[in-house]
């Protein structure tokens, strides 16, 4: 990959899962990365990580605490950033929760709680770094959305519905972006071996099918970040794009199809 040497970038939710490898990647071809989470201790632990492997190639990790689900925290923190980096080149909205569950299940305020770290603090952000690289006239947003924001997945009605916002979103930023020649794109992974899982909202569950690593969604994010023209969609696993277009030419299969998977893995859950 090409070197990041002197690039400046922020990582959302980077105290461990995809955004630490993405951070780690980055540093390691000599970027220095800005790292935000809420969870203060892991995301000290994860910088020191950074800072001694990669160091000695001029990468380097900035811990930056933030909890995204409080909007004064998000409002700011282009300006937090930078202060502590300088000007942002490339952010990557990364942060996210999840949740299992099926509708009514939960209370809405959990709803409200998922798209408020999984949107609204992503477009508080997309809006901050946007007007700073309209300024510079040069810039690159990386948002993290998820194969469920395409494809609407059951029991996770709520997650698909807050990723889905974002891939919407994302599509119409990039074309207002691009006339001040900042690049928006969307990298959207299907289920990711990561603790995501452990700290999601809702029932406990582990991923179905295929799962990819967390290094080959950040290899994804680094390789987007580097190109001389970012491609407006990157899909980590593309064979998942097969499932999108039988959708779109059948969906009525699909339906069924996922209404049998649906009613399978339920009644499995329940004889446990």
């Amino acid at each position: 990959m090409s070197s990041m040497k002197n690039r400046k970038v922020m990582v959302t939710g980077a105290s461990s899962g995809i955004g630490e490898a993405t951070a780690r990647a980055m540093a390691s071809l000599g970027a220095t990365v800005v790292i935000t989470s809420e969870r203060e201790e892991d995301l000290v632990q994860a910088a020191d990580r950074i800072n001694k492997e990669y160091g000695s190639v001029g990468g380097s990790a900035i811990p930056l605490h933030v909890d995204f689900s409080k909007p004064d925290q998000v409002a700011d923190l282009a300006e937090r950033a930078e202060a502590l980096a300088g000007p942002i080149d490339t952010l990557v909205n990364n942060a996210g929760v999840g949740m299992r569950c099926l509708v009514g299940e939960r209370p809405m305020e959990d709803t409200r709680f998922l798209f408020e770290v999984n949107f609204f603090a992503l477009a508080s952000l997309c809006t901050q770094f946007l007007a700073k690289m309209t300024a510079r006239g040069t810039g690159r947003i990386i948002n993290i959305s998820s194969a469920a924001g395409q494809f609407g997945c059951a029991n996770m009605s709520s997650y698909s519905a807050s990723k889905g916002a974002v891939h919407a979103y994302t599509q119409a930023l990039r074309v207002e972006a691009r006339v001040h020649n900042v690049f928006v794109s969307e990298v959207v992974p299907i289920s990711v071996r990561t603790p995501f899982f452990d700290r999601a909202r809702g029932k406990a569950y582990r991923p179905l099918g295929v799962v990819i690593t967390a290094e080959q969604v950040a290899n994804s994010i680094v390789r987007c970040a580097c190109s001389v023209r970012p491609v407006p969609e990157v899909w980590p696993y593309r064979p998942i794009r097969l499932a999108f277009l039988a959708n779109v030419l059948a969906p009525g299969l699909m339906v069924l199809a996922n209404t049998r998977t649906f009613r399978r893995n339920r009644a499995g859950h329940q004889e446990k």
